[in-house]
């Protein structure tokens, strides 16, 4: 029942960079950093494992976080909002189910450089707008209009699919509709969570080139050594969310995520 660490990797590097990348995760699932530091945990986890495997590993973990969390915001949702971004959501993870199915053909090292090449451009993105958001930079904002919704839900499914990276988005978009702290928090909680759920029959029924799918036995068993961290992360993010100065902070993970990031790059493209 050990997790399975590829050959030549430091044991103790790798239980580092996935239990911290589930830290990560749980911490800005308790409601830290806008849930956008969990963006760091994506490539991290995928430099010890791998774009593909850290795709299905940080489905599991992402639905235990959002479950967890939410207990923490029950009731606290815009429903009317959510709604529509629950409709653009399930189109957009429609739109990456399909990317994955044109990948299916190409020869399985192939699929692994391209995935670990998307999820590091897509994280390197991500970091960028969030940058130059918070050095005050104009983001454009949506019209107050149901189609806005579901636009962003769109994007965010499609990314979701792909690499996990749907937070900042949604974060963005829940901001210029100036809600309430919690109710924020909260709404996109039970976002992600519909939405990570909504993902599984992609992930356990789709075949990569590999003859696997993104979530198998194999990757159950790499989750269950990490678990007990969850509990200890969304308790965190919870905490800290009172008593933390966030910036500084976000500012740390957004450097540590553009590093890592560029790194999955590196390697992809070699």
């Amino acid at each position: 029942m050990f997790p399975l660490i590829p050959a030549g990797m430091s044991p103790w590097w790798y239980f580092i960079c996935v239990g911290l990348s589930v830290l990560i995760m749980a911490v800005g699932k308790g409601g830290f950093g806008g849930g956008g530091i969990g963006i760091l945990a994506i490539p991290l986890m995928a430099l010890v494992l791998g774009a593909r495997q850290m795709l299905g590993v940080m489905l599991i973990v992402l639905i235990l976080c959002d479950l967890l969390a939410n207990l923490f915001y029950l009731r606290d949702y815009d429903v009317p909002r959510l709604k529509w971004m629950v409709l653009g959501g399930l189109i957009g993870i429609g739109v990456g189910t399909i990317i994955f199915w044109q990948l299916r053909g190409i020869p399985p090292a192939m699929f692994g450089r391209i995935t670990g090449l998307l999820v590091g451009v897509l994280c390197l993105l991500i970091v960028l707008l969030q940058c130059y958001r918070l050095m005050g930079g104009k983001v454009p904002t949506l019209p107050p209009h149901p189609a806005s919704g579901v636009a962003v839900g769109v994007v965010a499914g499609t990314l979701s699919t792909l690499n996990h990276a749907a937070g900042p988005v949604t974060t963005l978009y829940l901001l210029q509709e100036k809600l309430e702290k919690r109710k924020l928090v909260g709404t996109m909680l039970l976002y992600t969570l519909i939405g990570n759920i909504a993902k599984l029959p992609t992930f356990l029924l789709l075949t990569m080139p590999d003859g696997r799918t993104l979530i198998d036995a194999a990757v159950v068993r790499d989750c269950l050594w990490f678990l007990p961290l969850i509990p200890l992360g969304i308790l965190g993010g919870v905490w800290m969310n009172r008593r933390v100065p966030e910036k500084p902070f976000i500012v740390i993970m957004y450097i540590a995520t553009a590093v890592v990031a560029g790194q999955m790059i590196w390697k992809s493209i070699q």
